[in-house]
């Protein structure tokens, strides 16, 4: 089983992608394996499945003189993978235009959802074609999970929801209270004053009476 990767580790694996990204050619993807490149460093990536090495003789440009035992290293596919997760575990990216643009619009109201909840809304989203009684389309909480925003410092999935995709969120942590998880409907209704039934817009209650018209 392969242990949590070291500081250490993460340091030599961001310098080998420091390489590969600045590379123009295959051998100059390879870095000798010493100083800053730490060689047990290197191993413990090998052996994770991070990095490969080889001899710096065959890696590195030929001809050049270099103990017989050195090594080269550069990073594997699965290295670039593992550090595009971890910079996305530990830094907060910017919004998307699309966020940004409907955080300036009055229509919108931000909404900072725990990551419990946020998995939350991402089940009942999944399970709208079959839920009866949703206040909101997929499509409008399909979009406003999209473009949410997570904020690293706080520990928040912040997004944009209208009046309809309020309703939906609120329609979510109702049906979750009523098989007992009532901590995200309390506490969603302590910090935005959302319950369910939540109102609905004058736009989605008219478009329904059409419908209900066109019927009879």
């Amino acid at each position: 089983m392969i242990g949590k990767i070291t500081d250490r580790q993460w340091e030599v694996l961001e310098r080998l992608a420091e390489a590969e990204r600045a590379a123009e050619t295959v051998r100059q993807c390879w870095i000798p394996v010493g100083g800053v490149v730490d060689g047990h460093a290197v191993r413990a990536l090998e052996w994770a499945g991070l990095a490969d090495s080889a001899p710096a003789e065959e890696a590195l440009f030929p001809g050049a003189p270099r103990p017989a035992d050195a090594r080269a290293a550069r990073i594997s596919p699965d290295g670039l993978d593992a550090l595009a997760w971890r910079h996305a575990r530990t830094h907060t990216a910017p919004p998307s235009p699309a966020w940004a643009a409907k955080a300036a619009d009055p229509a919108w109201r931000e909404i900072a959802l725990q990551p419990a909840e946020m998995l939350l809304l991402r089940r009942y989203a999944h399970l709208l074609p079959d839920l009866a009684g949703a206040p909101a389309p997929a499509e409008t909480l399909w979009e406003a999970l999209t473009e949410a925003h997570f904020d690293r410092d706080a520990n928040r999935w912040r997004l944009q929801l209208d009046e309809t995709g309020l309703a939906g969120l609120a329609h979510a942590v109702h049906l979750e209270a009523l098989v007992g998880g009532v901590t995200h409907r309390n506490r969603l209704r302590r910090a935005y004053d959302l319950g369910h039934p939540h109102p609905i817009p004058a736009a989605c209650t008219a478009d329904a009476s059409v419908g209900a018209v066109s019927l009879e």
